[in-house]
């Protein structure tokens, strides 16, 4: 398998083992109550930077190479310093979190996009192994923060979080920084911008965004309505079976990044398509095993983890399954879409979905509270992906024999993996 997927699947896997040891820590200190509490600030944390990724999100993959990159940069810092203020003026007038929270959540938003900014930088510029170790600094620290209030500082609420995170991720935009410096001529900036270019930018960046905020809404809607209608406890339980099932997707996800990247840069949308097929069916069989090698671990395995609080993790996440599973197709299709600059069939299926889960969480939460949000998370996921996968066959005229499964398969994916460097 290529090295760069190789090095972007083992960074992600990293990230999920980080992620997950924080949120065993915080289940095991703080019960179900405080881990639902964290869950709702990193949810509406995610939202802030999503929007703050208008200008300095993924879609600088596509347009680093198409223009020079200070003059994409230094509008990207100041529209996420923008974003972060806006943000804590809506939360002061909303109910969303505690307000004693708001000022962690602005600060923490502002320095997770511009660390955001600086990988995708390293990203466009192929420079996957920097971009992966600016992803893993910040984590790595975070979770040496959370230890230590949890054992060395006697903090046990959402605080221990919150503290280890603003330290974590000051320290990764100074270290981000440097990675970054000799890739933007800051001092150009004045000399080449053009309002001409930075409208073409937005635009761009509003349509990734558009397409990352709507599917940020298809899989975490719910998190809002399970949380605030039945309250933080089962949001705390059940946010740790989605946490562990969603570790499935560092395979699609690693290999969707540098296909990305490397679509971005080629003029062959024929093999790419034909590519992303064979890419497609690896990743979906591998999520298959690791799914089933998920749902096979017994019950008392998560009680003895997390604590009996976290008793009923696995029925949490049953019906999830198949969702998990189907979304995969989703996440390695968008890689092919956000390569190519097109983005109509990425918003027709994100809208498709989160009318679906916008009804079904209506309709299942209330009466099936944990169970009801997986239903209703399964059928929104399928509803994107499938969705999407006819879009994507119609528009390559690829034709339902290619989605079978041969001899050759694996084969040729891993054939595809080896050339994609090369591209």
């Amino acid at each position: 398998m290529n090295r760069q997927i190789t090095n972007t699947i083992i960074t992600r896997a990293a990230s999920t083992a980080i992620n997950f040891l924080i949120a065993l820590l915080i289940a095991r200190h703080a019960g179900p109550a405080i881990k639902g509490e964290v869950t709702l600030l990193v949810t509406t944390i995610s939202f802030f930077i999503f929007f703050s990724n208008i200008l300095g999100g993924q879609a600088l993959v596509y347009l680093i190479p198409r223009n020079k990159v200070e003059l994409l940069v230094l509008p990207a810092y100041i529209w996420s310093a923008f974003i972060a203020l806006v943000g804590f003026l809506f939360l002061k007038f909303t109910p969303l979190v505690d307000v004693i929270h708001i000022p962690s959540i602005a600060a923490l938003s502002l320095l997770s996009s511009i660390i955001s900014i600086h990988q995708t930088i390293l990203f466009a510029k192929r420079q996957i192994t920097n971009a992966n170790v600016v992803q893993l600094i910040p984590l790595s620290l975070q979770l040496a923060g959370v230890l230590g209030c949890y054992y060395f500082f006697n903090i046990h609420d959402a605080y221990a979080y919150i503290y280890a995170s603003l330290v974590a991720y000051l320290i990764g935009v100074v270290a981000s920084f440097f990675f970054i410096k000799h890739l933007v001529n800051f001092t150009g900036f004045t000399q080449h911008f053009t309002w001409k270019d930075f409208s073409h930018s937005l635009r761009y960046g509003l349509l990734f965004q558009l397409v990352e905020i709507l599917q940020l809404l298809n899989l975490r809607y719910y998190f809002f309505q399970l949380g605030l209608q039945q309250g933080s406890q089962y949001l705390g339980i059940y946010s740790i079976g989605i946490s562990i099932l969603e570790a499935v997707w560092i395979i699609p996800r690693g290999i969707a990044t540098v296909h990305y990247v490397n679509t971005a840069n080629s003029s062959e949308v024929k093999q790419e398509a034909e590519r992303t097929i064979s890419l497609l069916k690896v990743s979906f069989a591998l999520c298959a095993i690791a799914l089933l090698a998920i749902y096979l671990v017994p019950q008392q395995v998560y009680t003895f983890v997390f604590g009996p609080g976290f008793s009923t993790v696995k029925h949490s996440m049953r019906y999830l399954l198949p969702g998990i599973l189907v979304y995969s197709i989703w996440i390695v299709l968008s890689s092919f879409y956000f390569g190519i600059g097109k983005y109509k069939q990425l918003l027709i299926s994100n809208l498709a979905g989160v009318a679906a889960i916008v009804l079904f969480s209506s309709v299942l939460i209330p009466p099936y509270v944990m169970s009801g949000a997986g239903l209703a998370a399964t059928l929104s996921f399928a509803v994107a992906a499938l969705l999407l996968l006819v879009l994507f066959m119609v528009d390559n005229k690829i034709a339902l024999s290619k989605l079978t499964y041969s001899a050759n398969d694996w084969n040729k994916a891993v054939e595809s993996l080896k050339r994609l460097k090369g591209k």
